[in-house]
This record gives C-alpha cells, sequence and structure tokens, in this order.
C-alpha cells in the first residue's frame, strides 16, 4: 500500500524561500516539493508518499531537504506501522 502525507510550512524568513532538493532516504520514500521560490509570509507543502511494498512491522524513514535556509538542510521523519495479514 502507497501512503502520502502532507507536510505544510510556511515561509517566515524575509526573503524568498528556493527548495532546491528533496531526497527520501530510500526507493519506497518519494517526495514532491515546490519548485517555485515561497515568497515571505507565503506558504506550501510538501507531499512524501511511502510505499510499503515489501516492509512489515515499525519503519522510519526520513527525506532531506535542501534550501536557501540556515541550516541549508532540514530533516523530515516518518514513522509507519505496517501489519500484514496472515492468508487463510
Amino acid at each position: 500500500e502507497k501512503v502520502s502525507f502532507s507536510f505544510k510550512f510556511k515561509n517566515t524568513g524575509k526573503s524568498d524561500l528556493v527548495i532546491s532538493d528533496a531526497r527520501g532516504s530510500c526507493g519506497c520514500t518519494i517526495p514532491k516539493f515546490p519548485k517555485e521560490p515561497i515568497p515571505s509570509d507565503g506558504s506550501s507543502v510538501i507531499e512524501v508518499t511511502f510505499d510499503s511494498d515489501g516492509k512489515v512491522g515499525k519503519i522510519e524513514k526520513t527525506v532531506m531537504i535542501s534550501a536557501n535556509t540556515s541550516p541549508n538542510t532540514k530533516i523530515l521523519k516518518i514513522t509507519a506501522i505496517v501489519d500484514v495479514p496472515e492468508e487463510k
């Protein structure tokens, strides 16, 4: 099953926020981030989709965001518990 979560955020800085990259810790964690600059006081969303195929139990994944901020990287964390039903 694929599950998505939207990380909503607001630019509280004095200049445009530019996200240059977003990378999941593995191929099962895919981020979609805004490519256009987010103006000061503007808001946007980073959508992260996790594919649980082949996973069981408690799973922790991360997404590393690179932007024109200080510090220039931020880590988003996702925790999931994957239950696999028993076959009858």
